[in-house]
């Protein structure tokens, strides 16, 4: 019970300040555009920890469909929508949006195609109660919780579906 409340918020915000700070440093190096998929401002349980406390930042763009003024305002499962970005253009750093794919394969593999390989994700919230019930106390459109991803040392992205009802892996 203390993982589902506490310590895997707890974890998932120093992931995630980690690793934004790690992908804003891979695109400057790259040259490429830093793509934040998230609202860093509304994206987290305790909404007013993400003023108080910031664990990331806009991208050059930042995707999130309740996002606020400064995002652009897309749903990740609209394929079409994707194609506004060029292939290999940026750098994409996912904080836990993907548990709204309908379709984690296609949404993943448009991730793979605009970052050409360059992606960190710091998952989602884990712990039997969160697994169970507490999601739906965030949103009842969240389907999975996935796991951290960092494609330098990562091969296979997966996740589980929330309400204990199965996992996927996939290759990224």
């Amino acid at each position: 019970m203390i993982r589902s409340i506490l310590i895997s918020p707890l974890k998932r915000y120093f992931l995630t300040k980690r690793l934004f700070t790690e992908a804003k440093e891979l695109a400057q190096s790259k040259g490429k555009g830093l793509m934040v998929i998230g609202d860093p401002c509304s994206g987290n349980y305790f909404q007013f920890m993400s003023s108080l406390f910031p664990n990331c930042e806009h991208g050059d763009v930042t995707v999130d469909l309740g996002g606020c003024d400064d995002c652009k305002r897309m749903d990740i499962n609209d394929m079409s929508a994707w194609n506004e970005f060029e292939d290999g253009a940026f750098v994409v750093m996912e904080t836990g949006v993907l548990g709204f794919s309908k379709d984690p394969e296609k949404v993943l593999g448009q991730i793979r195609r605009v970052s050409g390989g360059d992606f960190l994700s710091a998952g989602g919230n884990r712990g039997l109660l969160w697994e169970m019930y507490l999601y739906k106390t965030y949103s009842k459109e969240l389907i999975y919780s996935m796991d951290p991803f960092d494609s330098r040392v990562d091969v296979y992205y997966s996740g589980i579906r929330l309400g204990r009802k199965g996992s996927f892996r996939l290759k990224f």
